[in-house]
């Protein structure tokens, strides 16, 4: 059960954004990536489209820009005290995913074309054969309860938590992370908002990204 409150990125971090962390020198500044058990190179994303999820990035990254932000967030006095940014718990994102009444999907009922990027967007399965990740935020009729937006498809989605032993939520190690809400690639059951699956904390994927989220240290 959670304990403390917490604020949930209403998007998947964007092409944009991290491009800040990029140009910033994210990659070559020690403290972000300081205890990480890998520190890789930046590599373009698949796509680059200012407003679409950042995929291609690996949990490490995922990481270091969390802790990034958090320093551009406290210097600009945008969090409340003793707050910080970090990715969020799987705990934290099914909350934000599913609310409280224990909907299977982000919205209401069962799933229901036409209000996430999955796999019926991919090639000539689906109405749309987009084939790719979508801009974020253009299903609105998918919305969480919390008011988050593209928490079924469009971007698997790094969580702190390692899979084996979901009470491990520490930046050490190179054990599994979890990964929460499918992809523009997946089967409408592993959009489900209580679906979990994992990574390698190093993969790198077309169809991996991350949002980022705000509460009281756990650790």
């Amino acid at each position: 059960m959670l304990k403390t409150p917490f604020r949930i990125a209403r998007y998947p971090v964007t092409h944009r954004q991290f491009q800040a962390f990029i140009d910033a020198g994210g990659y070559g500044q020690d403290e972000w990536w300081a205890g990480l058990a890998e520190r890789p190179e930046a590599i373009p994303a698949q796509w680059s489209e200012p407003n679409a999820p950042r995929e291609t990035v690996s949990w490490y990254e995922a990481t270091a820009f969390c802790r990034w932000l958090d320093v551009q967030f406290k210097t600009a006095g945008l969090l409340p005290e003793g707050w910080r940014v970090s990715l969020p718990t799987e705990e934290q994102w099914e909350r934000a995913g599913r609310g409280t009444d224990g909907r299977k999907y982000p919205w209401e009922g069962e799933f229901r074309s036409g209000l996430a990027n999955i796999d019926e967007t991919l090639g000539d399965v689906g109405p749309c054969n987009l084939g790719r990740t979508s801009p974020v935020g253009i299903y609105p009729d998918g919305q969480a309860p919390s008011g988050a937006l593209d928490m079924a498809g469009n971007v698997w989605e790094w969580c702190r938590n390692e899979y084996e032993q979901p009470e491990r939520c520490g930046d050490v190690g190179d054990s599994s992370r979890v990964v929460r809400g499918g992809s523009w690639v997946s089967l409408s059951g592993s959009c489900r908002a209580a679906f979990r699956d994992w990574f390698s904390p190093g993969l790198r994927n077309f169809n991996l990204g991350f949002r980022v989220c705000c509460a009281p240290p756990i650790d």
